[in-house]
């Protein structure tokens, strides 16, 4: 199939452009700077300079394709920046993809979403039949989703958890905070987080492209949902460093299930838990 990405040079679409390739299918990936559009070309893939905030940008790079992913973000990476360009991107970026693409016939249509939506889940193992309760900071996330919904795609919707793997930078703060002193447990700890790594997400995205039902939404985390506290300590026994005090702010606690896409698309997480994930 010929696909078209959006945020191709991204955490996640960087893994998931050449698990595209090897599967067969043919790539055009979009990027804002010269410099990164250079780079996928030289990388062998199909690179025009576009953005996903200018409408007309996308409409040439997507015609003859058959499926668009939406991978772009914004998250914020240091202190002081804020999720301004994330909230456009996921408003006027998705009005602006799903707009192009049916109007150049695309057929199938895979968004990148987040697990957070669900709000806080307890205890609880919770399924993509959960209610949705988002947040002010995630309003734009619940936004994107609507309009995604509300297309004549064939949309498939992924819902990852806490990201994490190489390119993310995650566990390396985790890492430097533990040596730090400065890794503290949100609460007593008891919250819980279902994480994934990147490599995952993108095996994920690309099984969407090539199978998903229309209309399906999937959680895409790994097998165990862990607590702060284990998650904390994990971290700080590889440095053979002290236990992190508990205390911090409070964090919602969200477990999620991954039954649904495991049954429909066959999908498993090459790394299932935190533990294989985080090995030295």
């Amino acid at each position: 199939m010929r696909i078209f990405v959006v945020g191709a040079t991204g955490v996640l679409g960087r893994h998931t452009l050449p698990r595209l390739v090897e599967r067969g299918h043919s790539v055009v990936a979009v990027a804002r700077h010269p410099e990164d559009v250079a780079r996928l070309r030289r990388l062998g893939f199909d690179a025009h300079r576009s953005d996903i905030l200018d409408a007309e940008s996308l409409r040439e790079p997507l015609r003859g394709c058959e499926v668009a992913l939406h991978l772009a973000t914004a998250i914020p990476r240091r202190p002081g920046m804020g999720w301004d360009l994330n909230d456009r991107i996921r408003r006027e970026g998705t009005r602006n993809l799903l707009a192009a693409a049916q109007e150049q016939g695309v057929r199938r249509y895979v968004q990148q979403s987040i697990t957070l939506l669900y709000g806080d889940g307890g205890d609880q193992l919770v399924s993509e039949e959960h209610s949705l309760a988002p947040y002010p900071r995630i309003a734009s996330a619940f936004e994107m989703e609507e309009m995604v919904r509300a297309s004549s795609l064939e949309w498939v919707m992924l819902r990852g958890g806490s990201f994490y793997g190489p390119g993310t930078g995650r566990e390396d703060v985790w890492y430097r905070q533990a040596e730090e002193e400065t890794l503290v447990m949100p609460g007593d700890g008891s919250a819980l987080l279902s994480l994934i790594r990147v490599e995952d997400m993108a095996r994920a995205v690309v099984l969407a492209a090539e199978a998903a039902p229309a209309g399906a939404i999937y959680n895409v985390v790994d097998d165990v949902p862990v607590s702060y506290r284990e998650l904390y300590n994990y971290v700080a026994a590889w440095k053979m460093l002290p236990e992190p005090p508990a205390g911090g702010p409070p964090a919602t606690s969200l477990g999620c299930s991954n039954a649904a896409i495991r049954r429909a698309l066959g999908w498993e997480p090459a790394w299932p838990s935190y533990r294989s994930g985080l090995a030295q």
